[in-house]
């Protein structure tokens, strides 16, 4: 498997259900402790599964890492409705060492920065 950002090859690996932080060691520790709610929402009209910790910290993203022209304020349209993972589970996922995230977050860069570039 090939990472769709960097087209490094990735590595198959257990992940919690954040796509944001999922891959961390520290991440399937605190799911086995249940430490974190997961939650879906959209952003940028695109899906993701975030800890309630990413949801708080995903603001400190660049808008440039997201496609966006520089300079707009770093406050992301997180849709108004969230849905609650109600049993989350460790899953296999890829992971990109050179992007230092899991395939699924990676698809979801690579689709809203289409989408930002196109807007």
């Amino acid at each position: 498997m090939k990472c769709p950002i960097c087209n490094s090859v990735m590595e198959s690996i257990d992940v919690a259900p954040c796509w944001d932080c999922g891959h961390s060691r520290r991440e399937l520790e605190e799911l086995h402790n249940d430490e974190h709610e997961y939650f879906i929402y959209k952003i940028f009209g695109t899906e993701i599964v975030l800890c309630d910790f990413c949801d708080a910290d995903f603001d400190s993203y660049y808008p440039e890492y997201f496609g966006l022209p520089e300079g707009l304020p770093q406050s992301y349209p997180f849709s108004s409705q969230r849905t609650l993972l109600t049993d989350p589970k460790v899953q296999l996922d890829y992971y990109c060492s050179g992007c230092q995230h899991r395939l699924k977050f990676l698809n979801f860069l690579k689709e809203v920065r289409i989408k930002n570039s196109t807007t």
